[in-house]
């Protein structure tokens, strides 16, 4: 039997790790799943440990998802049917520009003969205003421009594949135990004010969405949704905190959030951001594709966070 395979853009990251456990978590498929799971160093011990624990439905692809086409022309033409792509902002560390990585891994998707392609975006405002409202962030920026190039190139090409677009908010994640999380707390606690509220998501549910939506593409095609699964004040935020684990939520002096803000200007915009325009989902709406979608408290009393035993 023909298999349907999914060509998982950085597998071994964050939310291309989530989209990977969230398939292999799916029921049983029809026509069965294939996951190929791109990776930079097949022989590095994460990407070992995930093949070897998935033989049978899960392969390690070697390669640079920058550079597209040698990826690609080592599989047979037409044999992947849909592809998760992320891009990493400038500042997390990559060399490219979002755009230089994400359109040429979309245009040699499409030639290779992909039918559709799920992009993690960002959220800006709303599912019908983030179309039109790049924002000053430029990150959010870039995003938007890869977003315009995949709708506008699915126009053009009339049906030679579909896109979903999925647009996370702000990531739970910040609040992994660590110092990372005292700073994070810090610019929130400087940079809005107490009535403003933060929305927020956990990777695993951006895992999840990614799972459906490469699993029913008929169903997700033209799609871009807004994700959030929180929506709280940092006085909530704290309340629910100190409820779940009965610990203070961490805080570093506000001294550093405010360095934080200045010395790294693209996230003192996008603390602007959330604080003049913030995020917009319909949590509801979300909650009704994934009905466990995570709150702050459900997500601070799962073991894997580190904060609850």
């Amino acid at each position: 039997m023909a298999s349907n395979t999914i060509l998982v853009i950085g597998a071994t990251g964050q939310q291309g790790g989530a989209v990977v456990k969230a398939l292999l978590e799916l029921p049983t498929q029809t026509p069965p799943l294939r996951i190929l799971a791109l990776t930079r160093n097949a022989q590095a011990d994460r990407a070992k440990k995930l093949a070897e624990s998935h033989k049978g439905v899960l392969e390690l692809v070697e390669g640079d998802s920058s550079k597209p086409k040698p990826i690609f022309n080592s599989l047979p033409k037409g044999s992947v049917n849909s592809i998760f792509i992320v891009t990493t902002p400038a500042m997390g560390g990559s060399k490219l520009t979002e755009e230089e990585q994400a359109l040429p891994l979309v245009d040699a998707a499409v030639e290779h003969g992909v039918k559709h392609i799920v992009f993690s975006s960002v959220e800006r405002g709303g599912d019908e205003r983030s179309w039109e409202n790049p924002t000053s962030v430029p990150h959010f920026l870039a995003k938007h421009n890869i977003e315009i190039y995949l709708r506008d190139k699915a126009e053009k090409e009339q049906g030679k594949f579909t896109w979903t677009i999925l647009r996370p908010v702000a990531f739970l994640e910040n609040f992994k135990p660590g110092m990372f999380c005292a700073v994070f707390t810090a610019m929130w606690a400087s940079a809005l004010s107490a009535e403003t509220k933060l929305q927020l998501i956990s990777v695993r549910d951006i895992g999840k969405f990614g799972a459906i939506a490469l699993t029913e593409p008929a169903k997700w095609s033209k799609k871009a949704v807004g994700l959030a699964g929180d929506e709280l004040t940092l006085d909530e935020a704290r309340a629910k905190f100190g409820s779940v684990t009965g610990k203070k939520l961490p805080q570093a002096w506000g001294i550093f959030g405010k360095a934080m803000l200045w010395a790294i200007k693209e996230v003192g915009t996008m603390f602007q951001f959330f604080e003049d325009e913030g995020y917009h989902v319909d949590i509801e709406a979300r909650r009704r594709d994934v009905p466990d979608l995570q709150n702050f408290a459900a997500w601070l009393k799962a073991p894997s966070n580190g904060w609850t035993n």
